[in-house]
């Protein structure tokens, strides 16, 4: 996946983006199957971790396309994988 990207930006973005979907997809999932509130505070962490993370690669992300407009198809590639992890981040506070 590295090599797809030629701005560190994006990859990084990129990759931040898939590690808080599988982070939450796995909070998610152990709340879901063992039941212990605990978790909840575990998962909320998680969450608005990911949610402040995903928000300051998205501000990274839009300078790197204003610097570099001439890579436009690589910044819309990894601003839409940043942006479809927020209606996924809304889904997880509605059911924690």
């Amino acid at each position: 996946m590295k090599t797809r990207f030629k701005h560190p930006v994006n990859y990084i973005s990129a990759l931040a983006a898939i590690i808080s979907l599988v982070l939450g997809i796995f909070c998610l999932l152990v709340f879901k199957t063992n039941g212990d509130t605990g978790l909840v505070a575990l998962g909320y962490f998680c969450m608005l971790s990911a949610a402040a993370l995903n928000s300051l690669m998205l501000l990274f992300l839009l300078l790197n396309g204003a610097w570099h407009f001439k890579d436009y198809k690589e910044h819309l590639f990894s601003l839409l994988l940043l942006l479809t992890t927020i209606p996924i981040l809304c889904f997880y506070f509605d059911v924690l």
